[in-house]
């Protein structure tokens, strides 16, 4: 039997999760997610007699076949088989009180309803979890943004980074936490952490024998412009906001709040910016570009017309 590296290392990953289950007195079956192995790594795995199918889900739930036959493969490759011992290191995140400033969203046309549903979800005993999904040019960025004044840490599932989502929610235990492009997030052990957070409010980091919990309750608010490449199970966590794109007249008046408030400049030149944006584009990201390479009418018409050509 022919192993790959990857399914060398799933299968180390496997035996060492089902181990330290066992000793915790936990469940030994497990999903993906659980165990941080892609599906199709778990299937070549099962097509070759190490792991079969316990339960079809969704989502599915797997075990090994054989331990015996697990640590066989791996003593054959040379690879040392995982013994865990029960040891346990806890960290609890401190209780914060929620500050909810007055002008929150105010910035943002339209949307009263979910307006409304975002602040019962901060006022709740509860977190409750919330995806905005749109193409660009729609809402979501502006909710994130107005969300951040909460003291939410920001992540972008999308940028290479040496701090993922798993290592933040270990390390902050954040109240708040905005994840932009959360489609784009692809480590396994990222969704995880993710799905066990806004489930239970733990984090769990399990190495040679060390198990590792944060416990503590957070929110997580999070946006994508789609929602096709997020796990069911995860998406399943969410109250799940789909939006459309602001007409002109939507993007003139969000642009014309908008950039007074964070970029600090006129309501006639954010006014201004606006109309002459909106002949390119319908993102407010563009519009706050031109405000801050422009400081007047001639120069906004300048950049604009750069812009415009090279569209």
């Amino acid at each position: 039997m022919s192993l790959s590296e990857r399914e060398l290392a799933a299968l180390r990953r496997i035996l060492e999760y089902e181990k330290e289950a066992e000793a915790w007195g936990e469940e030994t079956s497990w999903t993906w997610m659980d165990v941080a192995v892609m599906p199709d790594v778990i299937e070549g795995l099962r097509s070759k007699g190490l792991v079969e199918l316990v339960d079809g889900g969704p989502p599915p739930v797997y075990r090994l076949k054989s331990r015996k036959k697990a640590e066989d493969a791996l003593r054959k490759r040379k690879i040392k088989v995982p013994v865990v011992e029960r040891k346990f290191v806890s960290a609890t995140a401190a209780k914060e009180e929620v500050q909810i400033p007055p002008d929150l969203f105010e910035c943002i046309v339209g949307y009263d309803d979910i307006k409304k549903i975002i602040l019962k979800s901060l006022k709740a005993d509860k977190p409750v979890h919330i995806l905005f999904v749109g193409p660009p040019g729609s809402a979501k960025s502006l909710f994130l943004l107005e969300l951040e004044r909460l003291g939410a840490i920001f992540l972008t599932a999308g940028t290479s980074t040496r701090v993922g989502i798993r290592d933040t929610l270990f390390e902050k235990a954040p109240r708040f936490l905005i994840i932009d492009e959360l489609d784009k997030a692809r480590d396994p052990k990222d969704l995880t952490a993710l799905l066990t957070w806004m489930e239970s409010g733990r984090v769990i980091i399990a190495k040679h024998g060390l198990r590792a919990e944060r416990r503590g309750k957070g929110w997580v608010f999070a946006a994508c412009n789609t929602d096709k490449r997020i796990p069911p199970e995860l998406k399943s966590r969410f109250l799940v906001f789909k939006l459309k794109p602001y007409s002109q007249e939507e993007f003139v008046e969000v642009v014309r709040r908008v950039l007074p408030k964070y970029e600090g400049i006129s309501e006639e030149l954010a006014e201004y910016i606006a109309e002459r944006v909106s002949e390119f584009s319908k993102d407010v990201r563009d519009a706050v570009k031109v405000a801050r390479l422009a400081k007047t009418r001639e120069e906004v018409d300048e950049v604009v017309e750069i812009l415009k050509r090279y569209r």
